[in-house]
């Protein structure tokens, strides 16, 4: 995990807990830490409950609608108790806690357990309902998606945390002009792959947003990056970012055995893998993280290989 920015200890959590919550707040502990978050726990009258910062209210919000919305027995959403400011810069949210570990957390062999019932659990996500939804790409906080198509919300590369355009990219940062330009131009005639039917994708699935038990997928965390599109971007978006887990190939295999062909399967993963290493690059050269951004590129070059395995990230 990435450091948080202007990040808060324990102590200020637990105090602001107890003056603006419950009284009874005790064991306050860090769990996580990204670039623009944090998550604590603790507990109050030997109930277990997660306390999250962060600089948008927007993803709290959405967090709420996936609840109320798209909260199944396969597919665990944490409830949301209470939304608010925090301080000038930065709300919170209190929600239930999900038992389990973080796949992120689990080990290698552990994780390939439970890989049917994540495969079980992106099912159940899939086969929601969105019909009633308007738009495509990333959604509001009323379930909507904000581009006209797919087609269009892949091509503009918007990310909501990071606003960006290429030309000044290439200009201002070490991102290379001749990497940008192959990637794209691989991605770009694969978009004509990408299915019409409008499905409702989780967006950064798995590793530190997904728990399980061991046995049972447990928690699906944190919709703030959820979509309306094709569901094969939660499968690329595993692929590409896993070390040694061939997410692609086992659902394909799996989709086979059981009579579910995946039309142009290959071209949609290979298109949504590209368009997950670009929005990489671009991020890790806006925050000048060169390290993450050799890696990303590597791996990215990877998807245009035979094979198509290499080592992410996650």
């Amino acid at each position: 995990m990435r450091d948080c920015m202007f990040a808060v200890d324990s102590i200020q959590v637990g105090e602001f807990l107890q003056a603006n919550f419950d009284e009874r707040v005790t064991t306050v502990s860090l769990i996580g830490a990204g670039m623009f978050s944090q998550a604590f726990s603790f507990t109050v009258d030997q109930h277990a409950l997660i306390f999250r910062l962060n600089p948008s209210e927007e993803d709290f919000q959405k967090d709420a609608f996936a609840f109320q919305h798209f909260s199944a027995p396969t597919v665990p959403i944490p409830r949301l108790l209470r939304i608010g400011r925090f301080d000038d810069t930065r709300h919170f949210a209190i929600t239930t806690r999900c038992p389990g570990q973080t796949l992120k957390a689990m080990d290698e062999r552990a994780v390939r357990t439970v890989v049917p019932q994540l495969f079980q659990t992106m099912n159940a996500i899939l086969h929601t309902d969105v019909s009633g939804y308007m738009g495509w790409g990333l959604t509001d906080t009323t379930g909507h998606g904000r581009f006209a198509s797919w087609t269009q919300y892949l091509l503009s590369f918007y990310d909501q945390k990071f606003a960006f355009a290429w030309p000044e990219l290439i200009h201002q940062t070490f991102l290379e002009q001749e990497v940008y330009e192959t990637f794209f131009n691989a991605m770009k005639p694969l978009l004509a792959y990408c299915p019409t039917e409008k499905y409702l994708v989780r967006g950064d699935f798995g590793f530190d947003n997904v728990l399980s038990d061991g046995q049972h997928i447990t928690g699906v965390l944190d919709w703030a990056d959820a979509r309306l599109g094709d569901f094969v971007y939660d499968l690329a978006y595993l692929d590409f970012w896993s070390k040694d887990i061939p997410y692609g190939a086992l659902w394909q295999e799996e989709a086979t055995a059981s009579g579910n062909r995946v039309p142009h399967f290959e071209e949609r993963m290979r298109c949504y893998m590209l368009h997950i290493g670009l929005q990489g690059l671009a991020i890790a050269a806006l925050t000048a993280n060169k390290p993450s951004y050799v890696r990303i590129r590597e791996r990215t070059r990877a998807v245009l290989q035979p094979g198509r395995r290499s080592h992410g990230e996650g």
